[in-house]
């Protein structure tokens, strides 16, 4: 069948190879939805979340869309490369045999249908099963294939590099993935999977660590860039300057991929070195789009608004921290920054490599609570790296916007927030009502005693639980306790409510109003991120925890990562709240 620029396959095969998963996710997902049941995009949705770390979601996704029965040499070998993620993860005790199982699942393939690709992966993965003399046996079979003797594209190339290593021939593979990486369709998704595969081979087999050293480095993949500056007038001079010194850094660096907002200045003197050099830009924009040209781009003076649209046209993608528009509040701009950090940080660790911050700032300037130097303070704090550019001079002197009041009475803040609710709560008894309040929520308040003054704000009604806390680590930590002591529900409860009852979290990070209730006479938080928080858990599967993009991405910049969040794709919110990305979020096994 002929495919065009729109075929969703297509759409999807180039995120993976630009290393986006989640798109990649997102585009075979919204097109099954559509009604296109075709295999390679179940496949595409499948390696994506296998990319993206989240094996388990990965195995339930290829059964249930029968891949297995497909017969088609990729699709089938995804089995394969899913037990070997498994092993991956595994307690030592238990790898040998999981490696062992995703080598028959390479081999089953291979022996059915020679390929290169199924023949390495069998090969590789018996080497980490231990089985050396049939590692060695099919690399040699596969440097004799006309396809890899005589290689004509990356997956080739990088095939007999692989090989080599299996039989300790060091020079030879250097040689081969030197010449691998020059080759056109070296993407950044390829060259991503080739090093993890590296790297797999000498944390498991210590042994060849020292020839496998020098194929890392080649193979190590660009930073992501996260960019922040700031806003300043037009002047030729100075961004003449100041661009020369962008270049650089960017030469020096070599990013593949960019996260920022298009503020005045130094933002879109960034974006467009990006777009020169034909990377991937991702705008992140704090609220509203004609509002943050309001307050951050016309400022600057005219002439940045037309430049601001063309970065707009030419980015990769465009999001927003919060969809509100701005209302005084000059927390947004850290909010929306902190975001913009959190998905570099993410896309990153998806690519295996680190995400680095490019600041255009004066390092003489006193930090303020938002702005640039914020920012560079908050990532550095953090325990991440920064280049920061002295800007010289430029003009700050900008026409700012008459400034927003905010209303009487209350602070805007930005914190987590926690909702639960019980799924089959209208079913229960009357009888059972009291067992509810006094094990369901019981559990809950004990939960949430635990985290003290962490707990800003707590209430409850029917049955639903709201709970205000300050930072997204201490919500996850919250929520996961939730919902372990939620994982029972006592006998009389499942009789009413049925089998698949139980609690459901959502759980989101962003700025909110804190205020005074005066019906209950106590300090309160409310706003439209409250409400967008509301609409998740409904939308929930019962005994999870789904987490906004925003929440996920904040708490990706914790140096620790004791918390994993797993992509589940766009999802419609309850009362037509609109779709969000969500995540489902767990505790990592820091174990293995």
């Amino acid at each position: 069948m002929m495919t065009t620029a729109a075929d969703p396959v297509v759409l999807a095969d180039d995120a993976l190879s630009r290393g986006d998963n989640l798109e990649a996710y997102d585009i075979a997902i919204s097109a099954e939805a559509e009604g296109q049941q075709r295999p390679r995009l179940a496949y595409i949705a499948t390696l994506a979340l296998a990319r993206m770390g989240d094996t388990n979601m990965a195995l339930d996704y290829y059964d249930k869309a029968g891949l297995g029965d497909i017969d088609d040499d990729d699709i089938l070998a995804l089995l394969g490369r899913l037990k070997k993620d498994l092993a991956e993860t595994a307690k030592a005790r238990d790898q040998a045999e999981l490696f062992a199982e995703a080598s028959r699942a390479y081999r089953e393939v291979y022996e059915n249908r020679e390929s290169y690709f199924t023949g390495i992966n069998a090969a590789t993965t018996a080497l980490l099963a231990g089985d050396r003399v049939s590692a060695e046996e099919l690399a040699e079979k596969i440097l004799d294939d006309p396809a890899v003797a005589k290689p004509t594209g990356f997956y080739a190339t990088a095939t007999a590099a692989e090989a080599n290593i299996l039989l300790g021939r060091g020079e030879d593979a250097l040689d081969a993935i030197s010449a691998a990486v020059r080759w056109s369709d070296a993407s950044v998704g390829s060259k991503a999977s080739t090093f993890r595969q590296m790297m797999l081979i000498a944390k498991i087999v210590p042994d060849m660590a020292e020839i496998i050293a020098p194929i890392i480095e080649v193979l190590r993949p660009s930073p992501v860039l996260v960019f922040t500056g700031h806003m300043f007038r037009a002047d030729l001079k100075a961004e003449e300057a100041l661009t020369a010194q962008i270049d650089a850094a960017l030469d020096e660096l070599e990013p593949d991929t960019a996260y920022g907002a298009l503020a005045c200045g130094a933002d879109i003197l960034v974006a467009e070195a990006v777009i020169r050099r034909g990377l991937e830009l991702h705008v992140v924009l704090p609220f509203e789009r004609e509002d943050f040209i309001t307050q951050s781009v016309r400022p600057g003076g005219e002439d940045w608004v037309p430049r601001f649209e063309k970065c707009m046209e030419r980015a990769t993608s465009v999001s927003f921290a919060t969809d509100m528009s701005y209302i005084g509040d000059p927390n947004m701009f850290s909010y929306g920054s902190a975001v913009a950090m959190g998905l570099a940080r993410m896309r990153a660790r998806h690519l295996r490599t680190s995400a680095v911050q490019l600041a255009i700032a004066q390092t003489e300037d006193n930090a303020l609570p938002v702005g640039t130097n914020s920012d560079v303070s908050t990532w550095n704090s953090l325990g991440h790296e920064s280049r920061i550019i002295d800007p010289s001079e430029i003009d700050r002197n900008l026409d700012r916007p008459p400034e927003i009041s905010m209303p009487e009475g209350v602070t805007r803040v930005a914190h987590s927030m926690i909702f639960a609710d019980f799924a089959g709560f209208s079913k229960l008894s009357e009888a059972a009502l009291p067992l509810f309040a006094r094990d369901i929520f019981g559990r809950a308040g004990k939960v949430l005693d635990e985290y003290g003054d962490k707990i800003l704000y707590r209430n409850s009604w029917g049955d639903a639980l709201y709970a205000v806390v300050s930072t997204p680590k201490d919500a996850a930590e919250i929520v996961l306790k939730l919902q372990t002591q939620f994982a029972e529900i006592p006998d009389l409860l499942q009789e009413c409510a049925g089998g698949n009852c139980g609690m459901r979290i959502g759980v989101h990070h962003g700025p909110i109003y804190r205020g005074h209730d005066a019906v209950m006479m106590r300090t309160t938080f409310f706003g439209t991120e409250v409400t967008r928080t509301a609409r998740i858990e409904p939308v929930t599967p019962t005994g999870e925890v789904y987490a906004t993009e925003a929440f996920a991405a904040i708490l990706s910049l914790e140096s620790d990562r004791p918390f994993g969040t797993h992509y589940v794709g766009r999802v419609q919110l309850a009362k037509n709240y609109g779709t969000l990305a969500m995540y489902k979020l767990s505790r990592r096994n820091l174990d293995l």
